[in-house]
């Protein structure tokens, strides 16, 4: 790891993780979010793997469909049969065709579902991007390092950022900076959202409770985002199976009692910010950089390690 990357991200466990530490944890609202808003298709973008749902007046409950995701010169095709179930955006029951995002080179994507080549429904680049895998995080005290890592971009130039938690429990402050990638953004360009939809957290000022900081340390890197996540032991034990918050077990994305269950493992951070030329990022990909994940538990003295993934060898990108 250069001189450069080690110089941020140590001021960072200096400067900006020991303040929000020393403050206290807010417990968050757990399952109660606002539910998300009807759409053709939800969430409005997905990782390699993960389900998405589509919504369609065409869509008939038991008929097979097939989907075709088409990017920028690359495209791939998978096959789903429509089911009726309940929607979390209203809780009415609706014909839905839920389909795992292939794998394919991230960015805005367009989606064809056709059947016996009669074509059901169509969505717009504008209103999906394929993301790049997750980031997996540990419960530790460390900087993980992703290199030659390169983030989807979407039509109006969000760049997502994907990780996955559900290792991790415990009360823990995050901090993360892309090294030669100049990402500038305030609060109100932050939103992070779950892969069900849900608008989990934005980092505006009338955000009672949420302790962030966002930090310039030069170019030509990004500015450093450090966000304090309070715990989630209380949130997990709620949800074993027994008790009303138990999940149902002909949907998972529901409880017992009826209520939402809302996944707080699979996160999405999106940036709607600006480079450091003042452009908006170029819809797709961005070229390749090292991203760099500083974790501290709070109340814990464990040694801090550092974990490098070589997350692509695709690093012929130039800014």
């Amino acid at each position: 790891m250069s001189g450069r990357t080690l110089r941020p991200l140590i001021a960072v466990s200096a400067v900006f993780i020991a303040p929000l530490l020393a403050s206290p944890a807010h417990a968050g609202c757990g399952c109660d979010k606002a539910p998300p808003p009807p759409a053709e298709v939800r969430p409005a973008f997905g990782s390699p793997g993960q389900s998405i749902t589509l919504f369609g007046d065409r869509l008939r409950a038991g008929k097979t469909y097939r989907v075709r995701f088409e990017g920028d010169g690359d495209s791939e095709s998978v096959t789903a049969e429509a089911v009726r179930k309940r929607d979390l955006a209203d809780r009415a029951m609706k014909t839905q065709l839920v389909v795992e995002v292939p794998w394919m080179s991230p960015g805005p994507t367009r989606i064809k579902v056709t059947r016996d080549d009669d074509t059901v429904m169509r969505v717009d680049e504008e209103q999906f991007t394929v993301l790049q895998r997750q980031l997996r995080l540990e419960e530790s005290d460390g900087i993980t390092i992703a290199k030659c890592y390169r983030a989807a971009v979407g039509h109006d130039g969000t760049v997502y950022f994907p990780v996955q938690v559900g290792a991790i429990s415990q009360h823990m402050v995050f901090s993360g900076l892309a090294e030669r990638y100049p990402l500038l953004f305030d609060a109100g360009d932050v939103a992070i959202y779950n892969t069900q939809g849900f608008l989990m957290q934005l980092l505006t000022p009338d955000k009672a409770g949420v302790l962030y900081t966002i930090e310039d340390t030069g170019s030509p890197d990004s500015f450093v985002l450090t966000y304090d996540r309070h715990e989630f032991v209380t949130y997990k034990e709620q949800h074993v199976h027994q008790g009303n918050l138990a999940l149902d077990p002909s949907d998972p994305a529901w409880h017992v009692d009826g209520t939402p269950h809302v996944d707080h493992d699979n996160l999405v951070i999106a940036i709607a910010g600006r480079l450091e030329s003042g452009r908006l990022p170029r819809p797709g990909k961005t070229p390749p950089f090292d991203l760099s994940v500083a974790t501290a538990v709070a109340d814990a003295n464990t040694p801090v390690s550092t974990r490098k993934i070589e997350w692509s060898r695709d690093c012929s990108g130039r800014f």
